[in-house]
């Protein structure tokens, strides 16, 4: 009887052969997500390293800066919007003073009509030119929108004394004192502006600037200080 090789016993010395075939890629897919992974990390590492405190910092700096010559520009423009009105409106004021003085100081006197346009020229010129708001930080837009709301309520005075020209004899003189008002209003909010771009002047650099608009005593309005010009 000859020797017989147990079932599925390999023979010594022999490896076992794996079935012919395509082999299996894991290993690929693998070292290529490996290859991913790392890219990414180094690609995020570089980004962060690009765009960190240092670079976000620098950008905060850069915007800071920016926005502090652009104040600097408007609030130029406004002084010199400033002092344009009140070289315009100053004639137009001192009108109205007389034809609607303070209580106790004369009687009122209807301006006429053509005077009455005249003023409504030169105030309603003045509103249009604060009709634009340009983007500014807060100091400047508190002084244009108060220099804004003075012109307005001229211009509302400025009504009142044309409903004064046309007016029955018993009601001229309450009209008048009722635009007197408006006009003593306008300046106490013009004063409230010109002070405050008074101060933002100063920050800005280019020192004490007084657009006060002429004003009686007793009026209410705030005094010029007694700083010279372009001081501070």
């Amino acid at each position: 009887m000859g020797r017989t090789t147990p079932v599925g016993r390999a023979r010594p010395g022999k490896p076992l052969r794996h079935p012919a075939g395509p082999r299996p890629r894991w290993g690929s897919a693998t070292a290529l997500v490996t290859t991913f992974a790392l890219g990414f990390a180094v690609a995020f590492g570089l980004g962060s390293w690009a765009s960190g405190p240092d670079a976000t910092e620098s950008r905060i700096a850069e915007l800071e800066q920016a926005e502090a010559r652009r104040d600097v520009e408007q609030v130029e423009a406004l002084i010199e919007l400033a002092r344009g009105g009140r070289e315009r409106l100053t004639p137009v004021l001192g009108a109205m003073a007389a034809v609607s003085p303070q209580q106790g100081v004369a009687s009122p006197v209807a301006p006429t009509a053509d005077e009455v346009r005249g003023w409504r020229d030169v105030v309603s010129a003045e509103v249009r030119r604060y009709s634009e708001t340009p983007s500014a930080g807060n100091g400047v837009n508190v002084a244009r929108t108060g220099m804004r709301t003075a012109v307005e309520q001229l211009a509302a005075a400025v009504d009142g004394f044309a409903a004064a020209t046309t007016a029955a004899p018993a009601q001229v003189d309450d009209l008048l004192a009722l635009a007197g008002a408006q006009r003593t209003l306008a300046l106490r909010a013009w004063s409230v502006a010109a002070l405050q771009l008074d101060v933002i002047s100063i920050d800005a650099g280019k020192g004490h600037v007084h657009v006060y608009l002429p004003s009686a005593p007793g009026s209410g309005t705030i005094p010029a200080d007694g700083a010279p010009e372009g001081s501070g």
